[in-house]
């Protein structure tokens, strides 16, 4: 069952150290009441009992790495519905490229809160799903921001949905920006230097658009498709 999160922000302020620590007392405890008696043994049992409290009350409190991902991919669902139920999608977009999805953490000033996530990987409060769709002619970019420690499906508080149709003929290129910051982790103080990256489509009179990307192998050939198609495009 999915948690429920009233504030987000403790993800990344939380620093989850009743849990370990009653972890290390109620085993301990148990052991001096076994072994020990007297006063030995009292202190044994309040050290077991005290164990138990940090654990349960840690634990009720503590939003793990899983119950965020819970958390997002239930405030994604559907986002990309305005593409995917259009009348016509099967015949409109195009089966080869395939759509393409990116989801990525910004960590520029819109970012406010920081900390590292599962297997030490940095992690923000904004977080962007993009589904890039084809047609003949034309890219239709729809897309998600989740503010991490504003969310409230409810109210629909902390989500900006946002949506492109940009013509291949109007873009002249396409690339990765990479940027390496220094962000302060929320729940430890200490710097953290980051290297992020962001999808940028230019055309002839500025920025059409501009979103979190992850730098990697399959972005790079986004990129590469698309600035192929769009020359093809004006060429023709």
């Amino acid at each position: 069952m999915k948690k429920k999160i009233k504030d987000g922000s403790l993800y990344f302020r939380q620093k989850d150290i009743l849990r370990p620590v009653g972890a290390v007392l109620l085993p301990v405890g148990l052991v001096v009441v076994y072994f020990t008696w007297g006063i030995l043994f009292i202190l044994g049992a309040l050290a077991s009992v005290a164990g138990l409290v940090m654990f349960i009350v840690g634990g009720a409190k503590y939003i793990s790495d899983n119950d965020v991902a819970e958390q997002i991919d239930h405030a994604m669902q559907d986002y990309d519905r305005p593409v995917t139920d259009m009348a016509g999608y099967e015949r409109v977009v195009l089966k080869q490229p395939a759509p393409f999805e990116i989801t990525a953490y910004s960590f520029g000033e819109d970012a406010k809160y920081f900390k590292r996530g599962k297997n030490s990987t940095p992690v923000s409060d904004r977080l962007t799903r993009t589904h890039i769709f084809y047609t003949k002619d034309t890219l239709l970019v729809v897309g998600r921001t989740l503010s991490l420690a504003e969310l409230n499906e409810a109210t629909g508080e902390g989500v900006t949905d946002f949506e492109e149709q940009l013509l291949l003929t109007g873009i002249t290129s396409a690339s990765l920006e990479t940027y390496e910051t220094t962000v302060t982790l929320t729940n430890t103080g200490k710097p953290l230097t980051v290297k992020w990256c962001e999808l940028v489509l230019m055309g002839a009179e500025g920025e059409l658009l501009r979103i979190p990307a992850k730098n990697d192998m399959d972005a790079a050939g986004l990129v590469e498709d698309i600035n192929v198609r769009a020359e093809r495009m004006n060429r023709a």
